[in-house]
């Protein structure tokens, strides 16, 4: 079987046993139990401790091997001397794939390294694929699996690759708050045996999966990844955030999970040469997700600039600049047409296009100028500064952007458009499932979200290389 096609099993699990689980509720393996349940796993979980009649409602087995069923996956929460003892059981039922959520392997040095050199020949003698140590493991919302409480049940078009299992939980969470929702998550860890390259291939592969996000503190074989990534790119968007590039960082990351990392400017001119978006941290990553959730690449580097107040329009006209990006001139039947609705006294339209403060009271105004620019035959891109999101005009904006189909980007808080303020009841206040909804709305046309016009520009210019990348590979 190739690695693709094992991979794909093991995304598809019937029956997953979770061993170091304890009848006391604050123990780690009851977490990761808990994660299979709160997603709703369809098949078999088999909770295991020699010391433990039932744990959180299910039986629970002495040992893998007394479980009396097939078992496809376990997953291991115990002291790291006691995985290799482990591993021999789950080759002995006939397990496939052991995600080993222990750590004190690699990341502790040389005794560490050869311990897990022994738990992976041990495992490979015995036809088991390991993910981990040090992981937490895999999430598929399509196949109900998951590795912690509360991650969203719907499926999205993202895959998230990381070597961080905190840093996929973080995004899990915070991304599931502001309606992005992922095709699956990766978190591989030490990566001993499956690793970033695996994974990378498989989900190239996969139909759930349309962009790709891949963090990481080193890598091994730096030259099959860029292999990877330069044929993949050509047809999904691969977001590579990359640490461990500065002196610290390099030892931060071999602390971590024992990886080797490279110097800044050497990846940089390798992810450029490979179709890869660099990102440098997650506020940063969180508005690129949004942005190649897009659709509609842009055709040039030519912006519109849309807001009600005046001011944030000129620092968001540098940023586009800084960016690589240049301010359309909008033909003369664009701005007669802004005209005949745009406020001459408070108001512009050229661009920067200044829709006044009439824009806060009327919600048209947003959609009628957005499909205006839009249809501009001198303009690629837009972006809209929104003080505050409202349900009437986002949707006039969504319904907008299906004829014109070009990246529009909004800058606005999106914290503050779901709580209560002193203008909450003048301009409505959304709740926060509201809010949700409506992000993905917008996100699924073709509108991504930004906190600020440097993320903006700095997302829509990497929509524009992206789509260079594709047209001369």
């Amino acid at each position: 079987m190739d690695i693709i096609s094992q991979i794909d099993a093991i995304f598809r699990p019937r029956s997953i046993a979770v061993v170091g689980v304890s009848g006391k509720s604050n123990k780690l393996g009851n977490l990761l139990l808990l994660s299979f349940m709160d997603i709703g796993f369809e098949g078999k979980l088999y909770p295991v401790n020699s010391k433990e009649d039932a744990v959180m409602g299910l039986r629970c087995y002495p040992s893998i091997r007394d479980i009396d069923g097939p078992v496809d996956m376990v997953v291991v929460s115990v002291h790291p001397d006691q995985v290799d003892g482990i591993i021999d059981d789950c080759a002995a039922k006939g397990v496939k794939a052991a995600v080993i959520f222990s750590s004190g392997f690699r990341e502790k040095g040389e005794q560490g390294i050869r311990k897990e050199i022994e738990l992976v020949n041990r495992a490979r003698a015995g036809g088991v694929r390991i993910i981990g140590p040090n992981c937490m493991g895999l999430y598929s919302p399509q196949s109900k699996i998951s590795f912690f409480p509360g991650l969203p049940r719907e499926q999205g078009t993202f895959a998230f690759l990381s070597q961080s299992g905190s840093l996929a939980n973080m995004l899990g969470l915070f991304a599931g708050e502001r309606g992005i929702r992922f095709s699956k998550m990766i978190s591989v860890g030490n990566a001993s045996d499956l690793g970033v390259n695996d994974f990378l291939e498989y989900l190239g592969s996969d139909n759930e999966t349309k962009q790709i996000i891949c963090y990481l503190e080193g890598i091994d074989d730096g030259r099959r990844f860029l292999e990877l990534a330069r044929e993949i790119s050509k047809h999904k968007p691969i977001l590579l955030w990359k640490v461990g590039e500065t002196e610290g960082g390099g030892r931060a990351a071999g602390s971590h999970t024992g990886s080797l990392s490279g110097a800044n400017e050497i990846w940089a001119a390798a992810a450029r040469q490979a179709g890869l978006i660099k990102v440098e941290n997650l506020v940063e990553l969180m508005g690129f997700i949004t942005a190649f959730q897009n659709p509609h690449l842009p055709a040039g580097n030519r912006v519109v600039i849309m807001s009600g107040p005046g001011g944030p329009a000129v620092s968001t006209a540098d940023a586009c600049e800084r960016a690589g990006l240049r301010l359309a001139a909008l033909t003369a039947g664009s701005e007669g047409r802004l005209a005949a609705f745009v406020p001459e006294f408070g108001g512009s339209t050229s661009n920067p296009v200044d829709l006044s403060l009439a824009s806060s009271f009327d919600m048209t105004m947003y959609p009628k100028a957005t499909e205006i620019c839009g249809m501009d035959e001198n303009v690629d891109m837009l972006v809209e500064y929104i003080s505050v999101l409202r349900k009437d005009l986002v949707n006039g904006l969504i319904e907008v952007q299906k004829r014109v189909q070009k990246p529009i980007a909004v800058i606005t808080s999106i914290e503050y458009a779901a709580v209560d303020s002193p203008l909450s009841s003048f301009f409505g206040s959304l709740s926060r499932g509201e809010l949700k909804e409506l992000l993905k709305k917008m996100y699924e046309a073709g509108i991504s979200v930004h906190a600020t016009e440097q993320e903006a520009a700095k997302a829509l210019s990497a929509l524009l290389a992206y789509r260079r990348y594709r047209d001369q590979a």
